[in-house]
């Protein structure tokens, strides 16, 4: 079975799980192996809604796979975690060219996932550093 899980974004003709599911019907693949979700709106959203269809379609229990780009794998991982989805990911390859600013986009993005500790850190440093400046 193979579950598409994409919403439609503003610029977007037809929800990305919709563009996937075509593909993959284009591609001898038979429709009734295949599940859409077409609500979510992030990553979470994609890893949460698809467990809720996978739940609801296979009550007796599971195994899955996602995939996803390359450098989004560990992210999409810590979601699937977070919602208590057990699953493996599988990264596909991204172009050369794209790789750079997709890095910086994931960091991006760990680091406000994150947000809390990563702030609770800084101002450690930061209080560490004045206290070391006072009194040395």
């Amino acid at each position: 079975m193979l579950l598409f899980s994409g919403g439609q974004g503003p610029n977007e003709e037809i929800p990305e799980a919709i563009a996937m599911q075509q593909y993959a019907l284009n591609h001898n693949i038979p429709l009734e192996h295949t599940l859409v979700e077409t609500n979510s709106k992030n990553t979470y959203q994609n890893m949460q809604f698809s467990k809720q269809l996978m739940e609801k379609n296979h009550p007796n229990g599971y195994q899955t796979t996602f995939v996803t780009n390359n450098y989004h794998t560990f992210r999409a991982s810590l979601y699937a975690k977070a919602i208590g989805l057990k699953t493996a990911g599988i990264g596909s390859k991204t172009a050369a060219y794209f790789l750079p600013n997709a890095m910086i986009r994931e960091y991006m993005a760990l680091l406000i996932m994150n947000k809390k500790r990563h702030l609770t850190i800084t101002l450690l440093f930061l209080i560490f550093g004045l206290l070391l400046t006072l009194f040395i």
